[in-house]
């Protein structure tokens, strides 16, 4: 988990490296930020995470380059704990943690001197843990969707360095579970995740 979120980090300031090198008046602009956050995150509709889980609490940090003309690429990593709402739907388990990368493209939209929004599109990965009841290992699965998002920005200092974002997003979660019955298969492996949470930002 370590090594994959360096590994994150290091793409993204390899690309800015490599964008700094081009003698381009636009690169002046380059901007980096490190968001440290909190999240509360639930599953929507019909489906097992819906009627097995209460919500998800979780926190981590999240790193960010603006390139071009608003246009910037960001990762985040989040560690989640899980309550267990109906502990007959999740068998011989106890309650889960998960960790969950979310990699995407994004764009800043300037609203006045100290606001703004960011509209956001990528990719997430998900890998969750369960210990066995007897104490005898844990119980793990990894799965991958979609995400779209959005964050609203205030800015707390008259440098600009300091802000609060307020970000909220529709994770898709397809854990690829396959049953001869397709209603079976769907309740059991796609679910839409909202995760609301707040960070401090902190832009370079």
């Amino acid at each position: 988990m370590k090594k994959l979120l360096l590994f994150s980090f290091s793409i993204i300031s390899i690309a800015t490296f490599s964008q700094r090198r081009k003698k381009q008046d636009w690169t002046e602009n380059v901007k980096y930020s490190i968001d440290p956050h909190v999240k509360v995150m639930t599953s929507l509709g019909n489906n097992f995470l819906k009627d097995t889980f209460d919500y998800f609490y979780g926190f981590g940090i999240g790193g960010n380059i603006n390139l071009y003309k608003n246009f910037g690429l960001g990762v985040e990593y989040t560690y989640f704990r899980g309550n267990i709402k109906k502990p007959e739907l999740f068998g011989y388990l106890g309650a889960p943690s998960m960790n969950n990368f979310d990699w995407y493209v994004f764009h800043q939209n300037k609203i006045t001197e100290e606001f703004f929004v960011e509209e956001l599109v990528g990719y997430s990965t998900y890998r969750m843990k369960s210990p066995y009841l007897d104490n005898s290992g844990n119980f793990s699965e990894g799965n991958g969707g979609l995400n779209l998002g959005l964050k609203a920005i205030y800015t707390i200092d008259d440098s600009g360095f300091q802000q609060v974002v307020l970000n909220t997003r529709l994770n898709f979660y397809n854990s690829k579970i396959g049953n001869q019955n397709p209603d079976i298969e769907k309740y059991y492996s796609k679910a839409s995740l909202l995760n609301i949470g707040i960070a401090y930002r902190i832009n370079f």
